[in-house]
């Protein structure tokens, strides 16, 4: 028969051709799949053989659950709500557009933004778990679980989502949560963390995050080819964070964001005996619930678009000159350098002039022969320029950081705190690379100028007159649990600074600003209580130069040219336990305007009545005048 084929060959020459193609094609397959084997089994076969061995393992992380946040008497300000994730591994996802694809189709979420979520996790995390879609319910869950061995590489965890338990309340202290940025990853401030999960980004939240967060758990698993579990090895069970309790009083608080309503500005309480915050408000506001579950883009951009600027905690990072509030801490200052006494009196005609310039009073028609006492309750301005030019800037601003911690931040448990501008020669050489005027002394001597103070801190230095000279360090943070309920901390008062001042004069001090409230002329006769003797001090400060005011009168000045209106003070009097600083933005006259607002706050905390014969009806209302904004 091979002869004939021979033969038939002989006779087709052009088969003798396809023959050797065809000998030669399987000599050539047949070497590749040889070399190939000898490459997959011999070449790599030891780095195959640990990468099977390696997939056979995986690993996933156990969520924590939050810590929670209470008040001073343990009432929550915030819950844990269960909800479910979809977390991926992308190195086991075999085709990851049709599982991006059909999670859209179960969650109603967009395809589009799965994949390009997807595509960010295989390229910095593909063998890590990372979270593609969060804040599922169990109706989704269940969808997810009936296809869920179609979809190599998925899992689902369950974790839990902060919620307040009221949106509105005390939003600037107590924060929000959101999804981890790449930036915060790649900064190293959060080990552990991955693509998805949801930290503090503002208040207590971010500023205690560590504590709160917990330490997540993990699991070892041996998985089969498409990632499912096949057998669980170990597990390290999570750790739940640590339980804060705050200095924060709920119903003070409540009664602080009511009286400033939608006025813009701030309310500070502090207990002067330890700096203990009892209340920090801040207005305009923002709704935490907005941030449950991630906040919308249209949202956000309001919230960063409005002028009011809702999301900025005034009461700790909003600077403002204090005004004539400031003469506390001038007249403090001026005592311990001994450039006046009690005793020491200028006369006020309504103006001081300075070579070329008159600097006048708040009242043109003068105060006469004014002393300390007497320039506390009338808030005369002249004393302060006397004061102010023989004291210098220089000393001014070196007694009033180290009295009452201002220029710098104290250390309040909230990252947004602000320190504030105390000037000086040196520092207006380096802003400005000239010398200091003594004209620009007078005003800093009154709370204008350069100076620039936040509600906290015009607090503070109320707080070191009100208990004898002491600075403590202002704090939120009561005590820590952990979570077994054991107290890991337990806040005590911080001295950073004893008041090198008499007590006599401290006390001439107390008596002045006992006089603003409760002695006929005094300009914060408004704060009176009947039952508790308030002393307190006004304040009221220009926003724009004196040249822009001309050709507005008081009442049809634009919005952004109103004064800011002040008020500071404490009670009682004579064993204070409580201080009150108020600021309204844009109101003008801390005496009419903030003083009586102060006194509603005093009669929450004592739990008293308010003697309208003595405080006029007054109720803080959103001074928001037509075309506002074109003012800006």
């Amino acid at each position: 028969m091979s002869q004939n084929l021979e033969k038939t060959y002989e006779d087709n020459p052009e088969k003798i051709g396809w023959l050797i193609f065809l000998k030669v094609a399987m000599v050539a397959v047949f070497s590749i799949f040889v070399l190939r084997l000898w490459f997959l089994q011999i070449d790599q076969g030891q780095q195959y053989l640990e990468n099977s061995y390696s997939n056979q393992f995986s690993s996933a992380l156990i969520p924590t659950s939050r810590g929670l946040v209470t008040d001073r008497h343990g009432r929550p300000l915030v819950e844990n709500e269960v909800v479910f994730e979809v977390s991926v591994i992308p190195k086991n996802v075999i085709d990851p557009e049709a599982l991006t694809n059909e999670l859209a189709i179960l969650t109603g979420a967009s395809a589009k933004d799965l994949l390009e979520k997807f595509k960010s996790y295989q390229k910095s995390r593909p063998y890590s778990s990372s979270i593609l879609i969060s804040g599922l319910n169990r109706a989704d869950l269940a969808l997810i679980e009936s296809r869920k061995h179609e979809m190599a590489g998925l899992s689902v965890e369950i974790n839990s989502v902060r919620k307040p338990i009221k949106g509105d309340f005390a939003p600037h202290v107590i924060g929000y949560i959101g999804e981890i940025s790449q930036d915060q990853l790649d900064g190293g401030a959060y080990p552990g963390y991955r693509r998805g999960d949801l930290v503090g980004q503002s208040g207590v939240e971010q500023s205690l995050e560590g504590l709160l967060h917990g330490q997540k758990g993990s699991r070892q698993m041996t998985v089969d080819s498409k990632g499912r579990m096949l057998e669980e090895l170990s597990v390290e069970y999570p750790q739940p964070g640590y339980d804060i309790k705050l200095t924060l009083d709920s119903r003070l608080q409540r009664v602080a964001q009511s009286l400033l309503g939608e006025q813009a500005g701030a309310i500070v309480v502090m207990d002067p005996r330890n700096f203990e915050i009892l209340a920090l408000a801040s207005s305009p506001i923002f709704n935490l619930s907005d941030f449950v579950g991630g906040i919308s883009s249209e949202r956000w951009r309001s919230l960063n678009e409005d002028p009011f600027s809702p999301m900025q905690n005034r009461a700790v990072n909003g600077q403002y000159s204090p005004g004539s509030t400031f003469k506390i801490a001038v007249s403090l200052a001026a005592l311990a350098e001994g450039v006046i006494t009690p005793e020491t009196a200028f006369t006020c005609a309504g103006a001081l002039r300075l070579g070329n310039h008159s600097f006048g009073c708040w009242n043109r028609h003068g105060h006469g022969y004014v002393n300390l006492h007497n320039s506390l309750k009338h808030s005369c301005d002249v004393y302060y320029y006397e004061v102010g030019r023989r004291l210098g800037v220089d000393r001014l601003a070196a007694r009033v950081r180290e009295f009452f911690g201002l220029g710098r931040t104290l250390g309040l448990e909230l990252k947004s705190e602000k320190g504030g501008l105390v000037p000086d020669q040196a520092w207006k050489m380096r802003r400005y690379g000239r010398g200091w005027n003594q004209g620009e002394t007078l005003p800093v001597s009154i709370g204008q100028g350069y100076l620039l103070t936040t509600p906290l801190q015009v607090a503070q230095y109320t707080a070191v007159l009100a208990n004898g000279g002491t600075l403590y360090r202002p704090h939120l943070v009561k005590e820590i649990f952990d979570f077994d309920g054991r107290i890991v901390h337990n806040s005590t008062p911080e001295v950073l600074n004893q008041m090198s001042v008499s007590p006599e004069y401290i006390n001439s001090v107390k008596k002045g600003m006992e006089a603003v409230v409760n002695d006929p002329g005094g300009t914060g006769r408004r704060a009176r209580l009947p039952d508790v003797k308030v002393a307190g001090k006004t304040g009221t400060t220009q926003t724009v130069s004196l040249e822009k005011y001309q050709g507005y009168s008081a009442a049809n000045r634009p919005y952004k040219m109103k004064d800011h209106a002040w008020f500071t003070s404490y009670a009682p009097a004579d064993n204070p336990e409580v201080v009150v600083t108020v600021l309204l933005e844009h109101t003008g006259g801390g005496g009419t305007k903030s003083a009586p607002v102060a006194a509603k706050m005093m009669a929450a905390y004592f739990d008293t009545t308010i003697d309208t014969n003595l405080m006029p009806p007054y109720q803080v209302q959103p001074d928001k005048p037509t075309g506002w904004k074109g003012d800006l």
